[in-house]
């Protein structure tokens, strides 16, 4: 709705001006957070914040353009039911919490979209979009001190509210197993586990994943596709969000394989707690890889700005990159070999399958 208009411009005049940026401006929204971007020449800097500025400090909200944007998101709400991967995601956090925010879905459901009104939205904001809520990262060639004058000059009369702490307390996965039909071509599955890190620890967990599932050469691309024929693909994602830290893995299969890729997905993480897989050259390989990433990192503004945002919303400093390129030296495969144990126990693990069931549809 930000994107709808302003005190100042009608939702023609607003788009208008951000095309005249010439850039790129999105927002998106995750389980902790709402995150506007800008990617535009620097001579536009100035032009972009001060749009931004009025998207979230002015905004219209009128019932007409709620009325209009309901539909687009319901629209957004039933495409991803027709996707599997999706469906998949929304139903293993659904299963896995008890009463973490993470059980439900950010886009909500029909009846919680339709349900909004302009007064609703307008209070949220009022409570919600203010400064010392907010994290503003700029990535550009300019000095600091330049940067501070622009970011006073456009922001500085945004006033400070009361703060609002948000209740984000960590849950543990309730381990299960569950199923579920849908009439597709593949069934898939996917599995959760959370998790308590220490700051010594994420290091490790960070290798463990690029070995795991994230790597072209992974354990587990390797032995589902490679060695076994079951997938076209499969790969595992790590979170180290604070309150939130979770590793998942995801797979489509064939139905017929569907029992079999969940008992050899199960059988190498039990293998990998007992240290296979791993030799000292691995570690060097994957020590090399996660150096690639952080680089390639920085090279990048778009995964920079992001790096950056991410590490503060954490509470951390963007620098501390640096100092984990000095730690990856000290990692062993001890260290990742303990980590593996404290993570893969007592999963979450949901199953779509991809069968034409009309007797049941729902949760098993």
């Amino acid at each position: 709705m930000l994107f709808k208009g302003t005190d100042f411009d009608d939702n023609l005049s607003l788009n208008n001006k951000i095309e005249r940026l010439g850039g790129d401006f999105n927002a998106y929204t995750d389980y902790i957070s709402t995150v506007f971007s800008i990617s535009a020449l620097t001579e536009e800097l100035d032009n972009g914040m001060q749009i931004l500025r009025d998207m979230l400090i002015f905004p219209k909200f009128s019932e007409e353009d709620l009325e209009k944007e309901k539909g687009v998101i319901l629209s957004e709400l039933r495409a991803s039911l027709d996707d599997a991967e999706e469906i998949t995601h929304k139903n293993l956090y659904y299963n896995a919490y008890d009463r973490s925010p993470l059980k439900y879905d950010v886009i909500g459901n029909e009846e919680t979209i339709t349900s909004f009104t302009s007064d609703m939205l307008k209070d949220f904001h009022r409570k919600y979009y203010v400064p010392n809520h907010a994290i503003l990262v700029i990535v550009s060639d300019l000095e600091h001190e330049d940067v501070i004058e622009k970011v006073e000059k456009i922001f500085g009369k945004w006033q400070i509210q009361a703060d609002r702490p948000l209740d984000l307390v960590f849950e543990k996965n309730i381990p299960g197993r569950h199923t579920a039909f849908k009439d597709m071509e593949q069934s898939s599955l996917a599995f959760l586990y959370t998790f308590h890190m220490t700051e010594k620890e994420k290091l490790p967990l960070r290798i463990l994943n690029y070995k795991l599932g994230v790597s072209g050469n992974s354990i587990l691309f390797r032995e589902l596709r490679e060695n076994r024929g079951l997938a076209y693909d499969i790969y595992s994602d790590l979170d180290l969000t604070e309150n939130i830290q979770n590793f998942l893995i995801y797979t489509q299969v064939p139905d017929e394989s569907l029992d079999e890729a969940e008992e050899l997905i199960l059988s190498i993480l039990s293998e990998v707690k007992e240290g296979k897989y791993f030799q000292k050259d691995d570690l060097v390989i994957m020590k090399k890889v996660l150096k690639t990433s952080i680089f390639g990192t920085l090279d990048n503004i778009h995964d920079l700005s992001s790096f950056i945002l991410d590490e503060m919303l954490n509470h951390e400093k963007p620098t501390m990159f640096e100092k984990d390129l000095e730690k990856l030296n000290e990692v062993t495969l001890e260290d990742i070999i303990s980590v593996s144990r404290k993570v893969f126990d007592g999963p979450t693990i949901y199953r779509l399958r991809g069968l034409s069931d009309e007797d049941d549809h729902t949760d098993q």
